[in-house]
């Protein structure tokens, strides 16, 4: 026998008669249709559900927050872009982590900001003003950006804003000034 006359001497194995069944061809999918609703509905039960913000015991977290912005925003003429980047920065991280329970003090920008995208405990427009507040500070942290003063004024004014928004504070008139 020569290799050009090989496959001819093949032949297909006959399916199974109940595989070619009306009923098998009817009932197949729908118990895939079945099969794949509950595997969709034990998964998402296993999600957790959103739970409330806890609100931490004793004086208003916020308060000890806007006074350190307050002391900040007094030294600010002394201060140049850099020491006043990581100043407000490090005031804005230690509120969301001491008001919200964010790990955020040893995370960097970008791994908090996807981590908060589907978080319930922010609103989508806290998440907005995060982006670019914490953007801003890591160009004068890292990339020693210089930012001129009105640019620093706005960074402190983002953060007053920020926790009196996220505390339900009416904001302040003349941005603390």
């Amino acid at each position: 026998m020569t290799n050009d006359f090989l496959i001819e001497d093949l032949t297909l194995l006959r399916l199974p008669q109940w595989w070619e069944s009306p009923w098998f061809l009817l009932s197949a999918p729908v118990a895939a249709g079945i099969l794949l609703y509950l595997v969709t509905r034990w998964w998402m039960s296993r999600r957790p559900t959103p739970q409330a913000i806890p609100v931490p015991e004793g004086p208003p977290v916020h308060d000890e927050f806007l006074r350190r912005l307050q002391e900040l925003r007094a030294r600010r003429d002394s201060l140049e872009a850099y020491p006043l980047g990581i100043e407000v920065s490090e005031i804005l991280r230690g509120y969301l982590e001491a008001r919200f329970q964010f790990g955020i003090r040893y995370q960097t920008t970008r791994e908090f900001l996807d981590s908060v995208v589907a978080d319930t405990r922010l609103r989508s427009g806290h998440r907005e003003v995060l982006t670019g507040f914490l953007g801003l500070c890591d160009a004068v942290k890292f990339a020693r950006h210089d930012v001129a003063q009105p640019g620093r004024e706005g960074l402190l004014d983002t953060a007053e804003q920020f926790i009196r928004d996220s505390a339900g504070l009416p904001p302040e008139n003349g941005g603390g000034r």
